[in-house]
């Protein structure tokens, strides 16, 4: 071997051995703590980007790098945490060995690295629940404009014991990670909604009530985004009825059909159009895999209210638990499916990304027709609602309340 071939070699191997860094065990850090707490802490200003107004950080265009982190994030979901925990340091995060001291119950949780950025870049907050035997995922897109939509969604995940958590990292101003693509945000739910689907996305956010014509006391609007009536949907409308909670359901279909009734008495569910959720990226990934988006509205009155709070995580928890699962579930998806008409609601959108380069810098920028739902045992609480029974409810909740057809401009 010639002297310049010898220096050639030891450079190589110099640095590779930089890349591979510390020991793959040194990069997973093991934490202890309340899980509420830590839910706060990833929602609060040190992992959060605010509005414009309030926060000059710029959020970082995450897109040289999306490629990598989806397979990264599906590494960590795969269970494959050393591997994870490798590529989470070439991205400038970090996974976390998290137990929750009340629970005794671990968790692994993924979060930028402060001592290794410049800057917070916005990119999130994510959580694995490596025990959970439940399929599907909770999502919290606007941590800071949709108040105390991080603590529902915390109890959620926790309660329902579901496979993982999602915390955007930015204000809705600066990213508004529901209408991106090119997100972290978007590429982890992606990873863990499973190639085909078959883990259910529940998205939280929040309304205000006075800026929709919808009915007087409506504390909940659901959609699947594209108007269809499937299990995950009649599930949480009956638990919600449980709950004594006024909630609502966007469908096209007529207000007399047996369906719309079912989950609204006499308002049309074409009334709740404003909040159909019809461009959330989210969902049109998961409906075009065959698998079922759940969006979630919460009015500002029952976010502010910890008991209201608590109400509404319960009945999110206990549908979570009652959805159908399977080919259960896919047969009665189909069949509801074939209550939507074709619509400009229905949109066939191609999510594959071209693969990008992953480079060292990122650009800134500042900116099946639903039935009742079985029982469902949740922390020893038990919830059977008859149809007859829960529409009776929506009907009586009509007559006592105005009806309007009156639709706010989506």
């Amino acid at each position: 071997m010639s002297k310049g071939m010898a220096v050639l070699s030891l450079l190589a191997i110099v640095a590779c051995s930089a890349l591979a860094g510390p020991a793959d065990a040194e990069l997973i850090v093991k934490q202890n703590g309340h899980f509420s707490e830590l839910v706060e802490q990833l929602s609060g200003k040190e992992y959060v980007l605010g509005s414009p107004a309030r926060d000059d950080r710029p959020y970082v265009d995450p897109t040289p790098v999306l490629h990598a982190f989806r397979h990264m994030a599906a590494s960590l979901a795969w269970g494959d945490v050393k591997v994870a925990a490798r590529k989470a340091a070439e991205l400038g995060y970090e996974v976390i060995e998290f137990t929750d001291v009340d629970t005794q119950h671990e968790y692994y949780v993924l979060r930028e690295n402060l001592k290794a950025v410049k800057t917070l870049r916005g990119w999130g907050s994510y959580i694995v629940n490596p025990q959970s035997k439940v399929d599907a995922i909770v999502e919290v897109p606007h941590p800071y404009a949709d108040m105390h939509t991080p603590e529902v969604g915390g109890q959620i995940f926790e309660e329902c014991e579901a496979r993982g958590l999602l915390l955007a990292g930015a204000h809705r101003d600066k990213a508004d990670v529901p209408d991106l693509v090119d997100s972290i945000f978007h590429q982890v739910h992606a990873a863990w909604i499973g190639p085909l689907a078959q883990v259910t996305a529940w998205q939280i956010h929040g309304f205000a009530g006075q800026k929709h014509k919808f009915p007087a006391g409506t504390q909940v609007v659901a959609s699947t985004g594209d108007g269809a009536i499937v299990p995950e949907i009649a599930a949480l409308d009956s638990a919600f009825d449980e709950q004594g909670m006024s909630s609502y359901v966007f469908t096209e279909l007529d207000a007399d059909n047996d369906d719309n009734k079912q989950v609204n008495g006499d308002t049309p569910g074409i009334a709740f159009r404003s909040l159909a959720a019809a461009k959330n990226e989210q969902g049109r990934l998961s409906r075009s895999l065959g698998g079922a988006f759940v969006h979630i509205e919460l009015e500002g009155t029952v976010r502010t209210n910890k008991e209201s709070r608590h109400q509404a995580s319960t009945a999110i928890a206990l549908a979570m638990a009652a959805a159908p699962r399977g080919e259960e579930a896919d047969g009665r998806r189909q069949l509801a499916s074939l209550e939507v008409e074709a619509s400009p609601i229905s949109l066939a959108v191609n999510h594959e990304l071209a693969t990008p380069a992953v480079e060292v810098g990122a650009k800134i920028v500042n900116k099946a027709p639903p039935a009742a739902a079985p029982p469902v045992v949740v922390a020893a609480a038990t919830v059977e609602v008859k149809p007859e029974v829960r529409v009776a409810a929506k009907h009586a909740a009509a007559v006592a309340k105005p009806r309007t057809a009156a639709i706010s401009a989506p």
